[in-house]
């Protein structure tokens, strides 16, 4: 079994900014995948910095310095299992923008996004897509993180409020 932090919509300048229960499972993670919107280079580079094991898309807010190090889009395969990662920002209305991720990508197991703020754990036609909302208590939402699992036989994804 694999496990993957996902976290995404951080908006900090750096990783000391978000909260400390975040930066916690940041340490503990084998696996750190980031939807987009750092907002900083060093927000990159101290992910980097965690371990070999990171890997991340660039956002609609990221600079030029961000979208120069970082991909649009990345598919991965953990376990067997495509996983693709994306920061959906030309999607439009964030009214069933599940749907429109599950129809761009037909045929991978998981879809790991941000851009909304809004956390989402929602298995579609046998694709889980999984937003771990945002990484910072702001708007109406917690900080929050997802925790995708994944092994030949399952898929599984959760939210965790944090503190």
């Amino acid at each position: 079994m694999t496990e993957v932090l996902v976290i995404s919509d951080t908006h900090v300048n750096s990783l000391q900014e978000l909260p400390q229960s975040l930066l916690q499972a940041l340490g503990d993670a084998e696996w750190v995948v980031h939807c987009g919107d750092y907002t900083s280079l060093t927000v990159v580079d101290e992910l980097r910095d965690l371990g070999p094991n990171f890997v991340g898309v660039y956002g609609n807010t990221d600079p030029e310095e961000v979208r120069q190090q970082l991909p649009a889009e990345v598919t991965l395969t953990f376990e067997g299992r495509r996983v693709v990662v994306v920061h959906p920002y030309w999607a439009g209305d964030p009214e069933g923008l599940e749907e429109r991720l599950a129809a761009r990508y037909p045929g991978v197991d998981a879809i790991l996004f941000g851009h909304t703020h809004k956390p989402c754990n929602l298995m579609l036609n046998g694709t889980l897509l999984l937003n771990p909302g945002q990484g910072y208590p702001f708007f109406i939402w917690p900080a929050s993180i997802g925790i995708l699992k994944l092994s030949e036989k399952e898929i599984q994804g959760d939210i965790l409020t944090l503190d």
